[in-house]
């Protein structure tokens, strides 16, 4: 039987930065490298809810585009952390998810080629309950991540993990679509090629924290984006929150 343990969901991205054009500036260049970390981190947040909500409803999730490939294994445990065949509404407890996916991802002005690794424990599951509980760790490769504005053109590679720590969803879903409260960050090195500075390597954090609605905030190193939770494949999930 696997062993069953609680874990904290570790997030640690490296970006590699293989080109860039126009952004000559060393503040022009941070203010849009940060916007570029919080769109890699912003679909990434997107990606994980989708994944975690599926066994939040235990429904088959959303369809996946042709270019998009997933493989998970389920495991159920009862209150005592013994191993069940299946779930069982009433005496399952809590579930450990390990999940893959790869494919090519696209969002307005950003695209990359992505393979993402989940291990994700949920619990609260026994009796009527009212909320459920995930935490989980998490890594990922994003190569060819392009970022296009009027600025022109930025390219990475990137390498790490991502954490989920006490994401709390309310039950029924149907009543409850957005996490209650919770954190999810991600913490990433960012080495810069030939950028204004030279060659350098630059830290970045992405922290998630979730309050019920649609709407949540992410700070990226201090500066705040405003991600809406409910955007639609293929459009731009987040924008810089008034005052920057």
């Amino acid at each position: 039987m696997k062993r069953f343990n609680t874990i904290v969901w570790a997030s640690t991205v490296s970006l590699v930065l293989v080109a860039c054009s126009d952004a000559t500036e060393p503040d022009e260049f941070i203010d849009r490298l940060n916007f570029d970390v919080a769109m890699v981190a912003a679909d990434g947040l997107l990606d994980d809810l989708s994944t975690i909500s599926q066994w939040f409803s235990f429904g088959s999730g959303a369809s996946l585009a042709p270019q998009i490939t997933r493989s998970r294994v389920v495991e159920y445990f009862d209150g005592a952390g013994n191993l069940q065949e299946a779930y069982d509404e009433l005496t399952t407890a809590s579930m450990h998810i390990v999940s893959e996916m790869s494919g090519e991802f696209t969002r307005e002005n950003w695209s990359a080629t992505i393979v993402r690794t989940r291990d994700i424990i949920i619990t609260g599951l026994e009796g009527e309950e009212t909320s459920r509980t995930a935490n989980g760790s998490g890594t990922g490769e994003v190569t060819r991540s392009r970022h296009l504005d009027d600025g022109g053109t930025r390219s990475y590679d990137m390498s790490g993990t991502s954490t989920i720590q006490d994401l709390v969803h309310g039950v029924p879903r149907e009543d409850n679509p957005w996490p209650l409260s919770g954190t999810i960050t991600r913490e990433m090195t960012v080495k810069i090629v030939n950028g204004p500075n030279g060659d350098q390597t630059v830290e970045r954090t992405a922290i998630v924290t979730f309050n019920g609605t649609q709407f949540v905030t992410m700070t990226v190193n201090g500066e705040s984006f405003e991600v809406d939770l409910s955007a639609r494949s293929g459009k731009h999930p987040f924008r810089r929150k008034q005052g920057k």
